[in-house]
């Protein structure tokens, strides 16, 4: 009758000999916690990095201008009975840029009435131009003709010309533009 020692295997000696197999399917906890710390890491490495471009190529697009009254001319150099074109200068934020920019407008003044008309024609935007004799605007592109106070009379423009808010202050004509 043959004695055998009793073998006690300690905790670091208990998995030698073991195939590599056999080792992994003792510890799957430890195997899903270095995948977890892993994915964790990289989340952060691409939000550290696709979080701040992102923010850089958006941020023009989440800056709204902010809409405001702009002078554009005194109401006694406007000539009554008929448009006249005004050119004004406003300073505008274009992207990452703040620029001046000049714009034009026709002011109709009738007595104590006063409209601002957008010179662009509704049908491809192209310039209008009034002509004083007839009393009318005439888009030189494509045949449009508008009346005094920017309708369609005929021609190709799906609807008359824009008109814009305006105001009379103090003897001033101010434009309700977006600044």
């Amino acid at each position: 009758m043959s004695h055998q020692p009793n073998k006690k295997e300690c905790e670091c000696c208990k998995d030698l000999g073991k195939s590599p197999l056999e080792q992994e399917e003792m510890s799957p906890g430890r195997r899903k916690m270095l995948g977890a710390i892993v994915a964790v890491i990289n989340v952060g490495i691409v939000g550290a990095i696709v979080g701040p471009v992102m923010g850089f190529v958006t941020s023009p697009m989440n800056q709204r201008g902010k809409k405001g009254w702009v002078k554009i001319a005194r109401i006694e150099e406007i000539p009554d009975g008929r448009a006249t074109e005004i050119r004004y200068s406003m300073r505008t934020k274009d992207g990452y840029h703040v620029v001046d920019r000049e714009y034009s407008i026709y002011v109709r003044r009738d007595g104590e009435q006063v409209m601002c008309i957008d010179p662009a024609c509704t049908h491809l935007g192209c310039r209008v131009e009034y002509q004083v004799d007839r009393d009318r605007f005439l888009c030189p592109c494509h045949g449009g003709v508008f009346d005094k106070h920017g309708g369609v009379v005929s021609g190709p423009p799906p609807k008359g010309l824009i008109r814009h808010l305006v105001k009379v202050e103090g003897g001033n004509i101010l434009l309700h533009r977006e600044v």
